[in-house]
This record gives C-alpha cells, structure tokens and sequence, in this order.
C-alpha cells in the first residue's frame, strides 16, 4: 500500500467525523452518571488530546504536516518538533495514548453502570451504538490511516504494529 506524505482531506474529514460522532455519543452516556462523569470525560480526553500534540505529535514525520488526524499541522502550532527517533519510545507518549484510551473506555463503563441501574431502553440505545461506533473506527482507522502511515510502516508506531503495518 501507498504511503502518504501528506493525507488527502477526505480521510482526515472522515477520520475526523468518527472521532466527533464517538466524542458525542461518548458525553451522552456519560452524562447519564451526572455533570461530575461529563466533567471527569472532558479532563481525560482533553488532557489526552493535548498531551498527545505536545508528547506523540511532536516526535511524528507528520508534525506540521497533514496526517491522517489532521494533529501533526494542529500540534506544530503549539508544540516545538521533537527528535522522530522518539516516537513510540518514551513513556510520557504511552501516558497520552492511555489517557486517549481511557476517555474511549469510560463511555462504555458509565453506559453499563446506568444500564445497569435502571435497565431503560434509551441508555441500551446508546451505548450499543457508541460500541458500533467503536467498532467502525477500529476497522477503518487501521486501514485508511495505520495502512498508509510512514511511521507505521517503518514500525514506530504502536497501533500500526499491533494492526499488522510492519
């Protein structure tokens, strides 16, 4: 498969479409639990985020580039660029990538509390398609973004080695 140097704008868009479809979906389970599990969700996948463009983005061949997340061009307006032999390598990335992961976990926790505590059909609702949600990023992300990744390819990346790019 073809590398990209720079992501055609309409993988970012979709990319970036699931991402914001999981995010709201995400908030709505959440908020079943009260404000205090929306404001818990904001801090994790904000500081996730913003760790993720100062720690991982910053080491990436895509910093100040358009990668397939549209986050190498937002993180070189905030960040300094950092050695690529890096990538992967440093502890404080793998923190980021767990806090990214937890914010996608706690969805699914709070849609089972809730489910759980009040069996109502809406709650059911949700949190199955959060799940189909979850279920479509891992499918195409590996293969539109992961598969035409340079540092994937050249196995520095965590999520394109497990998805089978190197």
């Amino acid at each position: 498969m073809t590398c990209y140097d720079h992501y055609p704008m309409r993988l970012v868009v979709l990319t970036l479409v699931e991402l914001l479809a999981v995010a709201v979906v995400g908030l709505m389970l959440v908020a079943q639990l009260g404000w205090w599990s929306v404001i818990a969700y904001a801090l994790v996948g904000g500081l996730g985020i913003i760790l993720s463009l100062a720690w991982v983005c910053t080491r990436c061949r895509y910093y100040g580039k358009m990668c397939g997340l549209g986050l190498g061009r937002l993180s070189a307006l905030g960040f300094q660029k950092r050695d690529e032999e890096e990538f992967g390598r440093q502890r404080e990335q793998t923190i980021a990538w767990s806090l990214v992961g937890l914010a996608l976990a706690l969805p699914l926790v709070a849609g089972l509390v809730s489910f759980s505590g009040s069996r109502a059909l809406p709650g059911m609702a949700l949190l199955i398609i959060y799940l189909g949600l979850l279920v479509a990023i891992a499918l195409t992300h590996s293969g539109l973004v992961c598969g035409r990744c340079l540092m994937a390819k050249h196995g520095r990346c965590t999520l394109g080695r497990v998805a089978g790019y190197k």
